[in-house]
């Protein structure tokens, strides 16, 4: 009886054990110097046009050949849409928040170690708010960021998943008030 006894104990701690997983892809980080350096460019962005913004963040790992896609009909991803972000949505909307990790607003930023082929993307998920200048529409959404690093530890590649309407509205509102 004994006997059975450990078999049946044995079979029962076996059964219960978790299997390997095999799902597995990546390795998510969210402390990690790349994650630090999306929410050191996020803050950077909000600061724009005061003393605490630094024109030159950035430069030693964003690529100058940098690509992407973007959910605003009309533009697209390089250098130069990528440097002009924050003096393009600054000079049409006041008030500009994103939700940060351990800030008033909610937002998450990883990086995910794929493994090959997929390589490391840092993710942004947040709210996005701001007042537009000409029109004083008060806009608020969420918004989906993803930057895709090289070997190198440099940004090459950034996509944008935003409702594009209230930027291009607002655009539309300062081209037809004569605002830059």
């Amino acid at each position: 009886m004994k006997k059975f006894t450990f078999i049946l104990m044995s079979l029962l701690l076996l059964a219960c054990e978790q299997p390997v997983d095999t799902d597995t892809v990546g390795v998510v980080k969210m402390d990690d110097e790349k994650s630090q350096k999306i929410l050191d460019g996020i803050m950077n962005y909000m600061a724009y046009g005061t003393d605490e913004y630094d024109e030159k963040l950035g430069q030693d790992y964003i690529s100058q050949e940098i690509s992407g896609s973007t959910s605003i009909p009309g533009t697209e991803v390089n250098i130069e849409s990528y440097s002009q972000t924050a003096a393009m949505h600054h000079s049409l909307f006041d008030n500009i928040q994103m939700g940060v990790p351990g800030g008033d607003t909610p937002g998450v930023i990883q990086t995910v170690y794929y493994d090959e082929p997929y390589g490391t993307w840092s993710h942004y998920w947040g709210l996005w708010s701001a007042t537009g200048k000409i029109t004083g529409n008060e806009t608020s959404q969420f918004i989906h960021l993803n930057w895709q690093w090289d070997d190198n530890g440099n940004i090459i590649s950034h996509n944008i998943h935003v409702d594009g309407k209230d930027i291009l509205g607002e655009m539309a509102a300062a081209e037809a008030s004569g605002s830059e």
